[in-house]
């Protein structure tokens, strides 16, 4: 039986775009006070994932932060991973503390919602769901703090049990993912979201999500 690690690192071949990194002065004008947004590496064709919807997770439990990431939806509702917040005392959405009670919990499908804050843009869940072969983006904050989005194709829809996990199916992606890309958004062509990151399977380096129907409403 195969085996999953809830992260490991890998190497994404990726190019900067549209935003300046955190340690640098935007070259318009030095001399103006600026805000600036945490840095986005985006790997080519990767533009149809909204990363204004996407923000770094951070849990405290036990004294100890565990990192990933989360997503708006539409409705309200802000998607992450369950075992990111099972232990969890509280929360923490980009700038935004949440109260941990205030969440929704599926245990067997490694997914959770919170609620209580608001991102500045959201995303829309599919109505279908992917094909093989389909090309999707993958949204991730890593450990350097810099939202990240890289592509890569649905291999295939399968028991999650054939990885030794008891979820009922995931998607096997292409595509590897850095540590804390677990809770990110896996969208299709027109931005939409398809599944939500839970790991990555061992020998292969596959990226494993969790279709979105089953994130609890």
């Amino acid at each position: 039986m195969q085996m999953l690690v809830g992260m490991a690192f890998g190497f994404l071949l990726v190019v900067m775009i549209g935003v300046a990194s955190a340690d640098e002065t935007p070259s318009s004008d030095p001399a103006l006070p600026v805000e600036l947004a945490p840095a986005v590496v985006v790997a080519a064709g990767a533009n149809s994932l909204d990363t204004a919807a996407v923000a770094p997770l951070a849990v405290s439990s036990d004294g100890l932060i565990e990192r990933g990431t989360a997503f708006q939806l539409a409705d309200g509702r802000i998607a992450t991973v369950a075992h990111a917040l099972i232990n969890a005392r509280e929360a923490k959405v980009g700038e935004d503390d949440i109260a941990v009670v205030d969440r929704d919990i599926s245990r067997q499908h490694d997914l959770a919602v919170l609620r209580g804050t608001v991102l500045s843009s959201s995303l829309l869940p599919a109505t279908a769901p992917a094909e093989l072969g389909e090309t999707v983006a993958i949204g991730g904050v890593p450990a350097n703090g810099r939202i990240e989005v890289t592509t890569g194709e649905i291999i295939d829809r399968t028991s999650g049990s054939y990885y030794g996990i008891g979820r009922p199916d995931v998607y096997v992606i292409s595509a590897t993912v850095d540590s804390g890309w677990s809770g990110g958004p896996v969208v299709n062509a027109i931005g939409e979201v398809i599944a939500i990151v839970v790991g990555i399977e061992v020998q292969s380096g596959a990226t494993l999500a969790v279709p979105i129907e089953y994130l609890p409403r």
